[in-house]
């Protein structure tokens, strides 16, 4: 697809990144450099507070590998990183219209340490492998190689729903035979995001663009569509049928709401303003939003580096600040318990925080700088599953013996943005999410 086709449904941040990647480089790094994983790259930084910004600002959309460490095989000079921050500034900056990079990040600064880091010379020192094979591990290309299949659940079937973000359409892929059939949605450029299946088998679908939300009847297979008046970003059912959803770059205020499915209404609440990001372009960027146990609704603040508890009886809020500051927490889950489990990923760790007393619990990753970006719990069995951004591995952590158990991904550059576990079998499904990245797949990994 070229790039002018792809303006026509791809979102800024994907859109952008493509036309950078196209523009700052040959589409293809050293056969060495090109088998390197993003977290060996990022690896070649220096640990600490500017790293992990970088990660939050720089990898978020698309992996830090050798098409942009080290294009052609190469280490880029000052004035190439300059170029390249400056481009990435205009197509997702903290004053843009999608703005996932702080207002603190400077093209100046950004560009003299990446190159102080990345040299050939450092480069010479990674020693990249080919992914192993694993028989427990399959993967599924989808219909469009240039698409992103941002989230997935799993039916009671059995059967895998995935949103198609920039084909504008929803799959549902048949894990049997491998059968994945295709369904329109209602809307131009519907942008599809987030998707949820409630008790009754209904799709809930966030289409970001829209801004909007869509319902799928399971058995008239028709649609319905709400306006919610902001671009979304993560969406839960509760206990009464209400759809929950939060304002991705909500700041002043920063918002959550819900939709009455019955009269369509929709109720907004406004979230405890953040102390140093909520008058700041960009923001304190919200993100995952889940549903406790107990019915309250937690969600994560990427550049705010906090939790927030609402709850919907009181409309009162709590909140959590990050044991590591700009660790990342992204995309969250609670235990049987209503133990939070977190993935810090510019911190590199799993972190539990118990809601009751505010204790946090830090466990660093087996693979250091490996961005662990989805979390998901499986209560059936009580592990824990982290997806991570540049490790092309998943994890399943046994809290038990606080042991990881590895499964290596056989794509490099499989940024795993989403996950869902079939509650029956144990079966993990995996989305690979990166713009631009590996072609568009979902993958099945088998305990």
């Amino acid at each position: 697809m070229n790039t002018l086709r792809a303006l026509r449904f791809a979102p800024p941040f994907a859109l952008l990144a493509s036309v950078a990647s196209a523009q700052s480089a040959p589409t293809t790094a050293a056969p060495d450099l090109a088998l390197a994983s993003a977290s060996q790259l990022l690896g070649l930084l220096p640990d600490g507070e500017e790293k992990r910004r970088f990660i939050l600002d720089c990898t978020g959309c698309h992996a830090f590998d050798a098409r942009v460490a080290a294009p052609g095989g190469r280490a880029r000079t000052a004035v190439q990183w300059d170029s390249a921050t400056h481009r990435m500034l205009s197509y997702a900056g903290a004053r843009t219209s999608f703005p996932v990079i702080s207002a603190a990040r400077e093209p100046a600064s950004t560009s003299q340490w990446l190159a102080r880091w990345i040299t050939d010379s450092s480069l010479a020192t990674v020693a990249p492998s080919s992914p192993p094979a694993s028989p427990k591990v399959r993967e599924y290309l989808m219909p469009m190689a240039q698409d992103l299949p941002h989230d997935v659940a799993v039916d009671d079937e059995g059967k895998v729903v995935i949103t198609g973000m920039f084909s504008h359409r929803m799959y549902r892929l048949d894990p049997a035979s491998g059968a994945l059939e295709s369904f329109d949605i209602p809307v131009e450029r519907a942008n599809p995001r987030a998707v949820v299946i409630d008790d009754r088998g209904a799709w809930w679908v966030l289409l970001g663009g829209p801004r909007r939300i869509a319902r799928r009847d399971p058995a008239l297979g028709l649609w319905k569509v709400h306006e919610i008046g902001m671009y979304p970003h993560s969406i839960g059912v509760d206990a009464a049928g209400r759809v929950w959803f939060n304002g991705h770059f909500t700041r002043d205020p920063e918002q959550i709401g819900f939709l009455d499915p019955t009269s369509g209404a929709v109720t907004l609440r406004d979230v405890p303003p953040h102390p140093a990001l909520a008058k700041v372009d960009g923001g304190p960027i919200p993100y995952e939003l889940r549903i406790a146990p107990d019915g309250a609704i937690w969600i994560s603040e990427l550049g705010g580096n906090r939790l927030v508890r609402h709850d919907p009886a009181t409309n009162t809020f709590r909140t959590f600040d990050m044991p590591t500051p700009h660790s990342g927490p992204r995309r969250f889950d609670f235990d049987a318990a209503g133990t939070l489990w977190i993935p810090e990923y510019a911190g590199g760790k799993l972190t539990r925080l118990d809601p009751t007393t505010g204790r946090f619990t830090q466990w660093d990753l087996p693979v250091r700088d490996a961005a662990p970006y989805v979390v998901r719990v499986d209560r059936q069995r009580g592990d824990v599953w982290v997806g991570t951004g540049a490790a092309d591995a998943l994890f399943r952590f046994d809290p038990r013996t606080a042991r990881f158990t590895a499964y290596d991904l056989p794509t490099r550059g499989a940024l795993v943005r989403h996950l869902d576990i079939d509650p029956r079998t144990g079966v993990v499904w995996v989305a690979y999410g990166a713009s631009p990245g590996v072609a568009a797949r979902v993958a099945r990994i088998e305990p």
